[in-house]
């Protein structure tokens, strides 16, 4: 072979190498339907076709129902249904419906374009499931006729092109009710620059996102006319609606230190929730780790169900994502020795975003929002041993560790760090812990929205140490006062590594979670 000849070789073979690591966007455009039928219909699949071309997707397309099987969507990063109306009949049978639930609730991302908010006529459970999936249901609207639509979130992908006033021409729907409470509107129609009724008494969303049910959800109410399919500044809503139902615009699955990192709390996704958003179980979002899922516990309460933290959806200041609210309850994981090691000499780090209410006072300054204490007994000195953080009843952030070598809420073998501000309430945080590997004295340090510590000092290692099970919303397993020593606030991620971080790493930790969330310093 000759020199040039072998270039071209390696260089064909380093760009297929590099192809074929990448992640090719995959995309259902599905349009099987049961009802009115658009004229727009063939021109809005063949968009979402040039859509795919132009931007390197793969895109199948797909009119029948049939198609929706859990082996076709487990193929898919978005499913697209693509102005495909439903108001005369279903569309699904309960197996077909079953598996775009399953395919949701696994992370599934999902765009829903104008009639796919007039899918009406499904078994109960899927129509009430499939309405929170949308946010809402189309109901009525004029004549068809020219408006204006103002752009409330220019910063989302979806609608950073658009003028702040968007004039267009299309069918201007009602809804069976606000989604405003449940979404994330980037989309609202000034309902004085149309004529004719119904409308929404001045407040009138029209394209939203939403994380629901352990997936992404995107919805436009546009999409009537064959024109606006030709318009350039809709085919970039599409495009930039269904990048982010993919998950590819933003990296939030794609933390900038993955390397030991053991727990991950996300409560956009893995949620297990009961009546009233009470929330059953929360699932680590890290596989193949021992520690699974922290659950609700019954056990020690006089109400059932009492100790369930609720689910706070679409949080506008976090950037839409969700939050976990407690009020003296707690979530417990049953991994009994899964953090041993953490104070044995190996190390953590852990990252919280929160946001605190004024504390309910129990045990003077103890209201703590995660920690695995044991109480030893040793010679009936009640000593403990495990690490834990939490705040005053001022609303101080502190962070500890005990190492069952003496007894005593704070002192030399507890140590207490503690912040000198108290953490505002309605506002939200990035707050990290650390401590240095060792097995003797290793440092501990407290960090509040910056990598420069607030509080610092040396912890005794016990290198025998056993702490209990870990609870998220109270210190351990204290099931003789559960809610007694747990904090009144907001938890949007949490986060446990098995080792320090290194400064780099962390610095790096800290933007990506603060630019993430939204957090302001």
């Amino acid at each position: 072979m000759k020199p040039i000849k072998l270039v071209c070789f390696i260089l064909l073979f380093c760009a297929l190498q590099v192809m074929s690591a990448q992640h090719t966007l995959k995309v259902l455009n599905f349009q099987a339907d049961n009802g009115f039928q658009h004229e727009s219909k063939k021109i809005a699949l063949q968009m979402i076709e040039d859509l795919g071309e132009t931007n390197h997707w793969q895109v199948v397309t797909s009119i029948d129902a049939a198609y929706i099987t859990a082996k076709n969507l487990a193929t898919f990063d978005v499913v697209v249904f693509n102005n495909n109306c439903g108001n005369k009949g279903p569309i699904f049978s309960t197996a077909q419906y079953l598996v775009l639930q399953n395919y949701i609730k696994n992370g599934g991302g999902f765009v829903g374009i104008h009639c796919a908010g007039a899918i009406w006529k499904e078994e109960v459970a899927f129509q009430e499931w499939y309405e929170k999936l949308i946010g809402t249901r189309l109901e009525k609207h004029p004549k068809v006729q020219q408006a204006k639509l103002l752009v409330e979130d220019s910063t989302q992908i979806a609608t950073s092109h658009l003028p702040k006033e968007w004039f267009l021409t299309d069918e201007w729907h009602t809804f069976s009710y606000n989604p405003r409470k449940k979404v994330n509107v980037l989309l609202s129609l000034d309902e004085d620059s149309y004529s004719g009724t119904p409308k929404m008494q001045g407040d009138h969303p029209f394209t939203w996102y939403q994380y629901f049910d352990g997936g992404r959800s995107f919805f436009t109410s546009l999409g009537h006319t064959i024109d606006i399919y030709k318009n350039e500044n809709y085919q970039k809503l599409i495009k930039g609606g269904i990048l982010w139902a993919s998950g590819q615009t933003e990296k939030e699955l794609k933390l900038p230190v993955q390397k030991d990192l053991m727990v991950d709390l996300n409560p956009d996704e893995g949620i297990t929730i009961e009546k009233g958003n009470r929330i059953s179980s929360w699932k680590n979002s890290i596989q193949n780790n021992a520690v699974t899922a922290f659950n609700k516990q019954n056990k020690g309460r006089k109400i059932a169900n009492s100790g369930m933290p609720r689910l706070k959806m679409n949080v506008p200041e976090l950037n839409g994502h969700n939050s976990v609210v407690f009020h003296r309850q707690e979530l417990v994981n049953n991994q009994e020795d899964a953090f041993d090691h953490l104070t044995q000499g190996s190390g953590y780090t852990w990252c919280a975003i929160l946001s605190v209410y004024q504390q309910v006072p129990g045990k003077p300054g103890v209201n703590s929002f995660f920690g695995n204490l044991r109480n030893t007994n040793i010679d009936k000195k009640g000593s403990y041993e495990g690490f834990w953080a939490g705040l005053s009843d001022e609303n101080l952030i502190w962070m500890g560790s005990r190492n069952t070598l003496a007894k005593g809420l704070w002192n030399k073998n507890s140590l207490h760090l503690i912040s000198s501000e108290p953490l505002k309430t309605a506002k939200y945080y990035l707050v990290i812990g650390r401590m240095q590997a060792g097995k003797e004295n290793s440092k501990m340090e407290l960090f509040i929205n910056s990598i420069t510590p607030v509080a610092e000092g040396f912890f005794p290692v016990n290198n025998n140490g056993n702490p209990s099970k870990m609870v998220i919303g109270q210190e351990r397993d204290a099931t003789n006062h559960p809610g007694h020593e747990s904090f009144d606030g907001e938890i949007a991620r949490f986060l446990i590594y098995e080792r320090p971080l290194s400064n780099n790493e962390l610095q790096n930790t800290i933007e990506y979670l603060m630019k993430t969330y939204n957090i302001k310093k």
